[in-house]
């Protein structure tokens, strides 16, 4: 399809980007070298039949297979999401005590909408099933299963919401990992922050200048070269377990973002979970799950320890393992 100065906003939005726009080593390239080089999920012959039909964009606008691309231009290709993506909607309640209430998040399932997702959304959900009111104070991954805290109440949330930020509620999570860690117990305190020389524009990593950021592990179980570990988080940067986990040289079953070789998670971009990806990954899902919480009721006072068991996918896979 070739884009057309009349096109609508809606075929914009099925546009999506390829990478961090052009660097100076890679200036003055061909557009084709350049996508089969740094985008390998598609072959050279495959990115110059997208590039002949317009499938591929150059700062917004199309170009040919010998486009010499210059410093700082974005590209992006066509992808349209027709239809929203199915998910896991098993949610339920765990505990409740007055307005505030722990919730069962399945995986995959997002939080809120973003990008394809509108109505399959943990909040959508928690409208549905357990009442209008109800609202979570805190977010888990999409592909993260686990204990979601929720309150009823403005008061109850913003409490609940201050808790957090002043790291007074404990969170334990539990993670399937692969290889073994030399130690029992370690802590991670890499600070977190934008990879700036990963083709992935969304990933983050352990870098200079990021923001602190602290994780305890503990090694529970090894099975066949995979490891059960526990992990409490002191602060909450965004995929934080997933990341000091890896950085640590474990990154978890699933995980196709922290997965060491970047290509599998292009790959996954452009053409979902395929049994190719699960054969690298390890599994349909990162796992990753929100083990416990504990925490001070914001109006009680009393303090509440909540925990949620492995949900079986996890369970299954673990449990397949050779001791």
């Amino acid at each position: 399809m070739i884009k057309s100065p009349d096109q609508n906003l809606d075929d914009d939005a099925s546009f999506r980007s390829l990478g961090r726009p052009v660097g100076p080593e890679k200036a003055g390239e061909r557009a084709d070298f350049y996508l089969a080089k740094n985008f390998p999920f598609l072959s050279r012959a495959a990115w110059v039949k997208r590039l002949n039909m317009g499938e591929v964009l150059v700062d917004g606008n199309p170009v040919d297979r010998a486009y010499k691309l210059r410093l700082g231009q974005s590209l992006s290709f066509y992808h349209p999401k027709t239809v929203e993506p199915e998910v896991n909607r098993d949610i339920y309640p765990i505990w409740r005590v007055g307005p505030v209430m722990a919730v069962f998040k399945p995986a995959p399932l997002p939080m809120h909408e973003n990008g394809a997702y509108k109505k399959n959304t943990f909040a959508e959900l928690l409208k549905e099933e357990v009442g209008p009111e109800w609202a979570a104070v805190h977010r888990l991954d999409r592909e993260t299963s686990g204990i979601v805290l929720c309150g009823a109440t403005n008061e109850a949330r913003k409490e609940l919401s201050f808790a957090l930020m002043d790291r007074t509620v404990q969170k334990e999570y539990l993670a399937i990992t692969h290889g073994v860690p030399e130690l029992s117990n370690w802590t991670e305190t890499g600070a977190i922050g934008d990879l700036a020389t990963s083709e992935i524009r969304i990933k983050k990593w352990v870098v200079p200048g990021g923001l602190s950021a602290e994780t305890h592990f503990e090694h529970i179980e090894e099975r066949s070269g995979y490891s059960l570990l526990r992990a409490r988080p002191r602060t909450g940067r965004t995929n934080q377990i997933r990341i000091h986990s890896a950085y640590a040289g474990h990154h978890l079953v699933g995980d196709r973002l922290f997965y060491p070789d970047e290509d599998v998670f292009l790959d996954w971009f452009l053409n979902g979970v395929t049994d190719r990806i699960i054969e690298k990954t390890g599994h349909l899902r990162c796992l990753l799950h929100a083990h416990g919480l504990c925490f001070r009721h914001p109006e009680n006072g009393k303090v509440y320890e909540v925990k949620s068991p492995l949900p079986d996918d996890m369970d299954q896979f673990w449990q397949k393992l050779s001791h």
